[in-house]
């Protein structure tokens, strides 16, 4: 009874975006990846780690002076990292962000590539502590001030002091030996994937074998307040037979799947020897996401996050034991016959992949009135970049029935100009107080991946180790590969949809 209470006073102000890492449909990457890799199709000549300008000397130890040697200008050496550190605030979130911020879930997930070989994890070892060279804050840790000493009084501020995690003394790269029948496998599942007949056996090979070993259970901010642990992590399997796998994580405090991805990017780009797009850690804005869009009312942020929420995630409670993570799998080329179908109408005629999917798990979710998806607001609200890091998204609540008969509601809200469904004070009452509202993260127009010359991703998976804990119906759609998208979702009751049969793989 007492861990039910617990998750009721921490539900109402759950930031869902997490799993986005969350993403909305209109943000760029997606949130953590692991990845298998094989030397089978690896090209005869390969470019070495000498050969790459911007990481170099395998091998050799970092230290301050030949830090400099071995990364690109605006990468930061030892001596710029500790100026930050002397910083007394990198990253602070005050007011209403601070319970979203608390209640957010780590950004975590996997990739599968094939093209592997032992420059490929030196090459990758030295990204990852290139990038947290790059970005001080990656060393943080996460501590919260309160006005009070008692136990229930509200923080005052979030904040992140860098270096308490320096990387001339943590490491934030993980390696894994695997089970010795975990090779094998990947290498049969890749085998028969070129010829297009097991993107089911492999989907289910990651999900059973591979992320079990490199996801962890979710991560929330404020586990890592009470731990003290590390905002960034990485973590890499190499099978030894030409298959390799890893998995990133970054705090859901530091910023959401944009930002993430914007991380994975640097990584990516040192590793093939190339000057990585700077991040900006600056913005005085750090969260948008407390507040749903500025035209919404107080009254209409009670009723999303206040006392109706928080009653009916009560009344789901009874639910959780029932809820599990269920997966499916959706094809590509199905997805886009039915689209360009769609399409043939007006109102349908600017629709994308990714709304069409959004409008199958309306139509299967029977037990929510209302869905809510995060968008990005980056270069949408005044004074948030595209490169900025931070929370910056906003979450729109729509009607699921509507969005289940018309793909094209999904989209007029995308492109709207207040990028609202609702007008203020419109909001209903009654889904929130009786637990009918559901969350959709659409990780679907993710493309960023991390490879080494010669390497190539197979899939991706993220993590959502946190679905199966809520009470609330929650849906995530990724990309798996070129051909698949996912849905992950732990639905209380799952409806007949005409659509899904349609695109199913």
């Amino acid at each position: 009874m007492m861990k039910c209470f617990i998750l009721i006073l921490l539900l109402p102000a759950l930031s869902f975006q997490s799993c986005n890492a969350f993403v909305c449909p209109s943000l760029e990457p997606f949130a953590t990846s692991t990845t298998l890799i094989s030397r089978k199709n690896t090209p005869s000549t390969i470019l070495s780690i000498s050969q790459a300008p911007y990481i170099s000397d395998i091998g050799q130890s970092w230290d301050g002076v030949h830090a400099k040697e071995r990364h690109p200008a605006n990468v930061a050496t030892p001596d710029a990292a500790a100026a930050a550190t002397d910083a007394s605030t990198y990253l602070i979130h005050k007011g209403r962000a601070i319970k979203m911020i608390k209640r957010s879930v780590a950004i975590e997930g996997l990739s599968v590539s094939d093209g592997w070989t032992p420059q490929a994890s030196e090459a990758f070892s030295l990204a990852v502590e290139a990038v947290v060279r790059a970005n001080p804050i990656l060393t943080g840790q996460l501590v919260e001030e309160k006005t009070s000493p008692w136990p229930w009084a509200q923080p005052r501020t979030l904040r992140v002091i860098p270096g308490v995690f320096p990387p001339e003394s943590h490491s934030f790269l993980t390696t894994i030996n695997p089970p010795a029948d975990l090779a094998s496998p990947a290498q049969v599942l890749y085998e028969e994937i070129n010829k297009g007949t097991s993107a089911k056996e492999l989907f289910q090979h990651v999900h059973s074998h591979v992320a079990p070993r490199l996801l962890g259970k979710a991560e929330f901010s404020y586990d890592q307040i009470k731990n003290a642990s590390p905002l960034f992590e990485a973590k890499l399997m190499d099978f030894g037979d030409g298959y390799a796998a890893y998995s990133i994580k970054m705090s859901h405090a530091l910023g959401d799947g944009t930002t993430f991805f914007q991380v994975i990017k640097q990584i990516s780009s040192y590793m093939n020897g190339h000057e990585p797009q700077p991040i900006n850690w600056d913005n005085p804005l750090k969260a948008t996401h407390e507040i749903y869009p500025e035209t919404f009312s107080n009254q209409d942020y009670e009723r999303s996050y206040g006392g109706p929420f928080g009653w009916g995630v009560f009344k789901n409670i009874r639910t959780l034991g029932k809820r599990k993570c269920e997966y499916l799998l959706l094809s590509k080329d199905k997805i886009t016959q039915k689209k360009r179908e769609l399409q043939k109408s007006d109102e349908n005629a600017r629709i994308s992949s990714n709304d069409v999917v959004m409008s199958v798990i309306c139509e299967m979710c029977g037990s929510s009135d209302i869905f809510a998806f995060d968008r990005s607001v980056r270069s949408v609200k005044d004074g948030v970049d595209k490169s900025d890091a931070g929370n910056f998204f906003w979450e729109i609540p729509f009607e699921r029935e509507k969005a289940a008969a018309n793909p094209s509601v999904i989209r007029s809200i995308l492109m709207s100009e207040t990028g609202t469904y609702y007008d203020t004070d419109e909001v209903p009452l009654m889904p929130f107080l009786n637990g009918r509202v559901g969350r959709i993260t659409s990780l679907a127009s993710i493309t960023q991946k991390t490879t080494f010359p010669g390497s190539k991703v197979i899939c991706q998976f993220p993590s959502a180790s946190f679905i199966s804990d809520l009470p609330l119906d929650v849906a995530v759609i990724f990309r798996f590969d070129e051909e698949h998208f996912g849905i992950m979702h732990n639905f209380r009751r799952v409806s007949p949809s005409p659509l899904l049969s349609e695109i199913i793989a």
